[in-house]
């Protein structure tokens, strides 16, 4: 924007400094424009009389004339003028004013020249801003002048469409007059009616007081339960809402894992390309027969770094979907949730995690009836130790 309003101030002229011109120094072209648009009819009758001898016998074209004559040079009239729009549109001169050059002012008079209402003190900000020119405004007169043509044409068809309403408002008046005579007959044969119904209102008004009661009744113990509980619409929706998405997930994830697993695998040793971490001691666990978790999905929360993927192949090995949280060291606490809510078996190694991750899984497992194994050591073989114990009990209820 700096660059283009560089190349303006280079390839056209512009107002040197920052002074705003006056109504005088406008060219003699923009005089009738501005008092034409800019001040109203009424304020035009106003400043006429309170600034030029009248004969009393004016109309509204010799008024206009006459300021119009009076701004070309700088006088008492063209003084007062100028004060009255100032006063006026001081909002949209401040608006104007941070606009730095031509290219900047040009585009903030068509942004504002679009709103209709508001193109009087817009005319007045741009023909009085020090960065206006002649160029610039010519166009803005030019474009003022077939708004103005715009307007009468606008104001023609507003007329013919006054003379249509008008007729069509005689024709609509008699047929009103018509509906009105019926609409009489039809009230009067409504008014008999209406005594048979009222003998009959009597009869179940006593009842209608009696449910009346009744609803005040419930109202207040409505407004009572709201006012002791005022979130509990809320919290309601809330909790039914999370429980659809627990319970659609773990579906999902359990789909996603009868699809992944095609066949029953069965834990193998360890390979011999995952070599235990330095400094662990290596064990082995009792293989896991494969069917027992089947279509399961194991997360493991904790553990050393190095040892994750022997914990996968472990897991993998009995057929089930493996799951990994660190317990809060890298990985956020808020992908724990999830992770739980997908899981069917927890092993919880807690020597390796926050405190915070303990009270998370712990908490989730009691209140979704989860199982969870914990884990003191984090080492390869007690991890398989508890995914055979998990192994167990899952065939053990399975047979059950």
């Amino acid at each position: 924007m700096a660059d283009t309003c560089c190349a303006a101030r280079a390839n056209a002229p512009s107002t040197p400094g920052s002074r705003r011109r006056r109504l005088w120094e406008l060219g003699s072209h923009a005089h009738c424009p501005v008092v034409g648009v800019c001040v109203p009819l009424e304020r035009v009758r106003v400043l006429a009389r309170k600034l030029l001898a009248l004969q009393g016998d004016e109309d509204d074209y010799t008024l206009h004339c006459s300021l119009v004559t009076a701004a070309a040079r700088r006088n008492a009239v063209a003084e007062a003028l100028q004060k009255d729009l100032e006063q006026r549109f001081t909002l949209d001169v401040r608006s104007a004013a941070q606009a730095k050059c031509r290219d900047d002012l040009m585009a903030w008079w068509r942004a504002r020249a679009v709103q209709g209402e508001a193109i009087a003190g817009a005319l007045w900000a741009t023909l009085t801003h020090a960065r206006c020119d002649e160029w610039l405004e010519m166009r803005v007169l030019g474009q003022v002048h077939m708004l103005q043509h715009q307007l009468g044409a606008a104001q023609r068809v507003d007329l013919a469409r006054h003379r249509e309403l008008i007729a069509e408002h005689q024709a609509l008046a008699r047929d009103y007059a018509e509906v009105q005579r019926r609409v009489t007959a039809w009230s009067a044969e409504r008014a008999r009616e209406q005594q048979a119904w009222e003998q009959e209102r009597v009869q179940q008004r006593a009842q209608h007081i009696s449910l009346q009661t009744q609803l005040a009744q419930a109202l207040e113990q409505l407004q009572q339960l709201q006012a002791a509980r005022p979130d509990l619409p809320e919290r309601e929706a809330l909790r039914e809402r999370l429980a659809e998405q627990v319970e659609r997930s773990q579906v999902l994830q359990r789909e996603v894992n009868r699809l992944m697993v095609r066949t029953p695998l069965v834990v193998a040793a360890p390979r011999a390309e995952l070599a235990a971490p330095a400094g662990e001691e290596v064990e082995t666990a009792e293989p896991v027969e494969a069917a027992t978790l089947v279509n399961r999905v194991v997360l493991c929360v904790g553990g050393r770094g190095g040892s994750v993927p022997h914990y996968r192949q472990a897991v993998e090995g009995c057929g089930a979907q493996f799951l990994h949280h660190d317990g809060g060291s890298e990985h956020r606490p808020a992908q724990l949730e999830p992770q739980l809510a997908a899981a069917d078996l927890v092993i919880c190694q807690t020597g390796c995690i926050s405190h915070d991750a303990y009270w998370r899984v712990k908490d989730h497992c009691k209140r979704h009836h989860k199982r969870c194994v914990f884990v003191d050591t984090p080492g390869r073989g007690a991890f398989e130790r508890a995914l055979v114990q998990a192994a167990a009990r899952e065939g053990a209820e399975t047979t059950a």
